[in-house]
Formats: structure tokens, C-alpha cells, sequence
């Protein structure tokens, strides 16, 4: 009697000891998910995050009203810890909150953008808001090259901002896309001044995520300090072109 109570605390006890160890066991993400940007969650980019992206179309006052949808796509993959948070070319979905054209009568133009989420190649949709960090004009698109040209680059002599480029969560990028160190071309991105470039396009080098305020456009302000993004110009119209580079930091 005592031998087979003994018995069944041994069992008792066994199986306690292994209920513990499976609970100190840290889950692991399925094969092929990918983890959250470090300090978001699985529906959230974390605040600070740093986004890449080019307008899909071009923004200009004359056209635009309150609440016309608009689109922008990443132009390099979002990293965290090695892995693909936010894929290249995930289309970035946004709205106008204002917009006002320049004329005679009433000088100066205005365009507010906002940013609302981000449609995942796997059908989810994150939500998204973010400033316009830095904004300027978009790279000049290659010529038609042979696919087999090891040679093929821009008209600039440099891979454009859609090739395979990364950034990482916290905006430092990755590879060695261009002989600068940085990633990014001398002269390019923050170290333009904001109305040096209206020369001939082949000046127009890819914004760094460390960039800020308008570069390369000449007599237009940027505020970002609200809710929405103001794009302003006090003495002709606001047009970004279909391509228009823009650094977008999450909030």
C-alpha cells in the first residue's frame, strides 16, 4: 500500500516538473513569420520607425481637395534584427486634410498629406501614422538597358532608390549600394542645401534616413509639427512629381 502510494507521488511530481519546464519554454515564431520592429506590436510600427517611400502619382494643389486618397510605395526593405519587417514596394495609402492653390488673387499654395496604413503583400493592412520627415524630387529612372548589362544603372551613373536597397528600424541603412560608406552618395540627401538642385536631374541623389525638410525644391516649406504634414509655397504652386521622395518617421 505504501509502495504504490509512493508511486503515484512520483508520478504527481514528475508531471508537475514537466507542466513547469514546457511553461519556461519562450515561444518561436512559425516558420516564415516575420517578427515585430522592436518596440511594436504585431499591428503597430513602433514610434521613430523610419519609412523610404516615392508617390505613386504626383500631388499638386490645383487638383487636390479634403480627403482625396493618394498612394506612395517603399523604395527599400524594413529591417529588424536581420529580418523583412516591411517588404519593398508595399503600396503606403494616405489622404489630403487641405489643399489651396496659388493665384494672383490669392498668392501662396498650400497641401496637408496624413498617412493612414500600410497594405501588407499578405493582405493585412497596418495602420500607419507618420511624418514627412524630408521630402525631394525623385530620382532620374534609368534608360532601357539589356537585362544581361552588368553595367545597366541610372542616366546618373547610380542604382536607382528602387533597386535593392534596406533601411533598418531605427533609419541606419544596410549594404554597400554606393561607394560611400554612408549608403548614400557625398553631397546627397541631408547635405544638399533645400534650394540647391534645379539644375538638370542627374543632381539628384537618394535622401538618407537622416535627412530632413525639403531638399533640392526650390521655394517650398515643410512643417510637420501637427498632425498632418504641410507642403507650402509662398510664391507658386505645390506639385510633388509621381516619383517624389519622402522620408516618413512614424509617430
Amino acid at each position: 500500500m505504501i509502495r504504490d502510494s509512493l508511486s503515484v507521488l512520483t508520478i504527481f511530481l514528475f508531471a508537475g516538473i514537466l507542466c513547469a519546464q514546457a511553461a519556461q519554454v519562450t515561444p518561436q515564431p512559425a516558420s516564415g513569420t516575420i517578427p515585430p520592429v522592436p518596440g511594436s506590436t504585431a499591428n503597430q510600427l513602433a514610434p521613430g520607425t523610419i519609412l523610404s517611400v516615392e508617390l505613386s502619382k504626383s500631388l499638386d494643389a490645383r487638383k487636390l481637395k479634403a480627403n482625396d486618397k493618394f498612394e506612395a510605395r517603399t523604395v527599400m526593405d524594413l529591417l529588424a534584427h536581420g529580418h523583412i519587417v516591411i517588404p519593398r514596394n508595399t503600396k503606403i495609402i494616405g489622404h489630403v486634410t487641405e489643399a489651396k492653390a496659388h493665384s494672383k488673387q490669392s498668392p501662396g499654395a498650400v497641401v496637408g498629406v496624413a498617412f493612414d496604413k500600410a497594405m501588407m503583400k499578405d493582405g493585412r493592412e497596418l495602420p500607419l501614422q507618420a511624418a514627412v520627415q524630408a521630402v525631394g524630387r525623385p530620382l532620374q529612372t534609368a534608360p532601357a538597358f539589356p537585362q544581361d548589362d552588368p553595367m545597366a544603372a541610372t542616366a546618373t551613373g547610380m542604382p536607382s532608390a528602387s533597386q535593392s536597397q534596406r533601411v533598418s528600424a531605427t533609419g541606419a541603412s544596410t549594404g554597400t549600394q554606393f561607394p560611400n560608406p554612408s549608403g548614400y552618395p557625398p553631397g546627397g540627401g541631408a547635405g544638399l542645401p533645400p534650394d540647391q538642385g534645379n539644375g538638370s536631374s542627374s543632381t539628384v541623389s537618394p535622401l538618407a534616413p537622416t535627412s530632413k525638410g525639403v531638399v533640392g525644391i526650390k521655394g517650398l516649406s515643410l512643417d510637420s509639427s501637427g498632425t498632418a504634414s504641410v507642403l507650402s509655397s509662398k510664391t507658386d504652386n505645390v506639385r510633388l512629381d509621381s516619383g517624389a521622395q519622402l522620408i516618413l518617421r512614424v509617430q
